[in-house]
């Protein structure tokens, strides 16, 4: 019973680490939705001197979980009309505003802190940065899903603590 029990969680914490490893220092923050396991990955693009690129900053794309191949696949036109973003340089405060069409009223500012991209967001009110976006949808007329709410998670700047905030979409 002891080796077993040992067994666990020694697979428990070699899972951890391992997904710790697979995700890419350049992770902006992910998007999961009720409809499948597919999410949907949003990374920060660097340039050749490690810079955020000007020109190009932030690659979206799929992984393909439901399939349990992991695959990446690239938005389609139409995806990119629910989950795709605008983005503009501030010169003034050296930060992208970044607002993301899924996740609708919300400022999103990409920051760099200690050398590694973050999305600064407000949630709950307070200023923190966003690890991920959870979006509750059913499908509807023609393929096109209605979205009934969604969960922004998140740290807080301040205090480093795990924060969400739900927000449900009027009907």
């Amino acid at each position: 019973m002891k080796n077993l029990i040992f067994t666990l969680i020694l697979m428990i914490f070699y899972s951890i680490s391992f997904a710790h490893e697979q995700t890419p220092k350049n992770r902006l923050f992910i998007m999961e939705r009720s409809k499948n396991a597919n999410i949907v990955c949003y990374d920060v693009k660097l340039d050749k001197e490690g810079q955020i690129d000007k020109k190009n900053p932030v690659d979206a794309y799929w992984l393909l979980y439901a399939e349990k191949t992991g695959n990446r696949e690239e938005l389609s036109l139409f995806d990119k009309k629910a989950y795709g973003f605008k983005i503009s340089y501030n010169e003034e405060s050296k930060e992208y505003n970044f607002n993301l069409k899924a996740v609708e009223n919300k400022n999103m500012t990409i920051v760099t802190v200690e050398g590694i991209p973050k999305v600064k967001i407000m949630i709950n009110n307070t200023e923190s940065y966003l690890n991920k976006v959870f979006i509750q949808s059913k499908d509807g007329a023609f393929g096109i899903p209605k979205v009934y709410f969604y969960v922004l998670y998140g740290t807080t700047i301040l205090t480093n603590k795990n924060i969400e905030e739900k927000i449900i979409l009027k009907k």
